[in-house]
């Protein structure tokens, strides 16, 4: 799960820098593309809040993030605003909690109310999450899936084994009694 958090932390800095390396320059002269460059800027200032948010985890104690999720499960569950059902999001995929639930991340990101607040950067964002969450839910059912098959294969040799086993002790009595 550590790995994601560094994945999913490293793909969000390099859509952050890629984001900051080609803000347009525009020219001042009419006040549409002012708004413009303005909701650019904000939007960006976003990301970087769910980033300081992230590392502002890191530092805290377990009881610290139970408070944390405790408070954000009931303030960002139903909101419009996406940047904090992110942040309740992000608390869902923090290792090693007891309230760590990929699934549930998963259906809080999907199950968007309709009227949901959201800049281009935080839909950007989601769909990130949401298919790297996808991939692995995938990744899980196929371990489960192998996991069975490896728990069949033991068995199945572990019958063939003893069937061996018996086979062996049925030819010893045999050579026993063909003995003279």
């Amino acid at each position: 799960m550590t790995y994601t958090f560094k994945l999913l932390t490293g793909l969000t800095l390099s859509v952050m820098l890629t984001g900051c390396m080609h803000t347009p320059v525009q020219p001042v002269d009419e006040p549409s593309e002012q708004a413009e460059i303005r909701i650019i800027q904000e939007s960006g200032s976003d990301l970087s809040e769910l980033m300081h948010y992230y590392d502002s985890l890191q530092n805290k104690s377990r009881v610290e993030l139970w408070e944390e999720y405790k408070y954000a499960n009931s303030h960002y569950r139903e909101s419009t605003d996406m940047q904090q059902r992110l942040k309740l999001l992000i608390l869902l995929l923090l290792p090693n909690t007891s309230f760590q639930s990929n699934r549930v991340a998963l259906n809080l990101v999907e199950d968007l109310p309709e009227q949901a607040e959201t800049t281009p950067d935080t839909t950007a964002f989601k769909n990130l999450l949401v298919l790297l969450l996808k991939r692995q839910r995938a990744a899980n059912l196929q371990i489960q899936n192998l996991s069975e098959k490896l728990r069949s294969a033991e068995t199945e040799v572990k019958t063939l084994k003893n069937k061996i086993n018996a086979i062996k002790i049925i030819e010893k009595d045999l050579m026993r009694n063909n003995t003279p």
